[in-house]
């Protein structure tokens, strides 16, 4: 037996390969110990059900690839609560996320021509460092005129380009031309064929490793600049070498450096805010400042709070076994700051009136072990939820209870976390300004 990467490979007395891989995302080959509470007794639910089918077999592993941070969030999760209530997932199915997805069923993307639009950056950021003019550009891509505008007025003229904010550029295309070539968006190479993740790993490390193309591209533009060694943002080193920077505006200019040689987590084109991200970069360039102020900063955010508090809420009340339109009625005598009824209706309408064990074990599901959302709920037992948009972006400011079926709401000015009962659930949702 022998691991590779994140899954096991092994034999039958046949010889027949056998491959193994956690359906708790995030626990790689030996970090089963490491399993809370809540995922064992999601198991010991598992266990009372006997042998699974194919088709069930097939649903509990994608729900294993589910990631919020995803750009399919939320098609993504509908299609997974269309599969639980019909008993069959699709195939294609869509790309949920990036643990062990479509291990031995085909995948299809939730955003087409991701890559085409990638590739306009970069046919856009290598015209700029040859000096073409923004009127060419728009003519050959309409559909990307209010972008391509708005570049250039950050950038100012081509010819008044400084040889730092041009090294700046090559650093960004860099990240961009690695996705023009390998995306997350799509299902081109499974976690099984070794070789492919092995020469993407090989591509990644160079950007991000000691001695690679980043880094001497990186100390090339801090020699320039007269900045600091620039480092991803979360290396910890980073923070203590911002502090050194007491100019402001060498400082904002570390910041863009750092964020460039950051990446999207790493070469996460997957995740929603890709493109919000490389936008930011090109206007960190160009005016010094990586804040748009014409973009409203933590709308992803909030937007994703907002889904995930719907959908757990609407979850763990279809486990409850309480009708959707008592629910609703008490929404509407409470104050959330927006409307989960949407999330709600899409819960009940797909896993439906028919209940089995088999639903209520994938219902209650754990896919993501220390990440946004934990659930636990026994059949026929109350259960008790947490939220939150992005770990650190939320913190707990109220109480949902479910007291005899009744919907309340408590406020929590202090934002304490609190141990709660069974019959509570729990919401992280007041943003901190992170």
């Amino acid at each position: 037996e022998k691991t590779e990467i994140i899954t096991t490979l092994s034999s039958d007395g046949e010889g027949r390969e056998i491959r193994k891989w956690p359906v708790v995302s995030w626990t790689f080959p030996g970090q089963e110990k490491e399993w809370d509470k809540e995922i064992l007794l999601i198991h010991e639910m598992q266990s009372k059900l006997g042998e699974l089918d194919e088709e069930t077999r097939r649903i509990r592993a994608h729900i294993a690839s589910l990631v919020p941070c995803d750009s399919g969030f939320p098609v993504t999760v509908d299609e997974l609560l269309n599969a639980i209530g019909k008993g069959h997932l699709d195939e294609p199915s869509f790309r949920n996320g990036c643990w062990c997805p479509g291990m031995w069923w085909d995948l299809k993307t939730t955003q087409p021509a991701h890559v085409t639009s990638m590739s306009t950056i970069s046919v856009l950021l290598n015209g700029i460092l040859k000096g073409q003019g923004r009127m060419d550009f728009i003519r050959r891509y309409p559909e990307a005129g209010s972008f391509i505008n708005r570049i250039y007025d950050w950038l100012g003229p081509v010819s008044r380009l400084k040889k730092y904010q041009k090294l700046m550029i090559r650093r960004i295309l860099m990240t961009i031309d690695y996705f023009c070539e390998i995306t997350d968006t799509q299902h081109t190479v499974k976690m099984s064929d070794t070789e492919a993740i092995q020469r993407m790993e090989k591509e990644a490390g160079s950007l991000f490793e000691a001695g690679g193309k980043g880094e001497r591209l990186d100390k090339e533009i801090a020699e320039e600049t007269g900045l600091p060694r620039i480092v991803p943002v979360w290396k910890p080193e980073y923070s203590e070498i911002l502090k050194q920077v007491k100019n402001p505006e060498k400082r904002e200019l570390y910041k863009t450096c750092c964020a460039i040689a950051s990446g999207v987590y790493t070469l996460s084109d997957c995740h929603h805010d890709t493109f919000r991200f490389i936008e930011a970069w090109i206007h960190g360039i160009g005016t010094g400042r990586l804040q748009i102020p014409t973009r409203k900063a933590g709308t992803e955010k909030k937007r994703l709070g907002q889904l995930l508090f719907g959908y757990v809420l609407g979850l763990d009340k279809w486990l409850l076994q309480n009708p959707m339109q008592f629910l609703v009625l008490d929404l509407g005598h409470t104050d959330l700051g927006f409307d989960p009824k949407n999330e709600i209706l899409r819960v009940y309408a797909y896993l439906g009136e028919e209940r089995t064990r088999v639903k209520e074990w994938l219902g209650s599901e754990k896919p993501w072990p220390n990440g946004p959302i934990t659930s636990r709920v026994s059949p026929g037992a109350a259960g008790w939820i947490q939220c939150s948009a992005a770990g650190n972006h939320f913190r707990c400011c109220g109480r949902i209870t479910l007291q005899k079926g009744n919907f309340g709401y408590e406020n929590d000015p202090a934002g304490k976390s609190f141990r709660q009962p069974e019959e509570e659930i729990r919401c992280q949702y007041k943003k901190t300004g992170v």
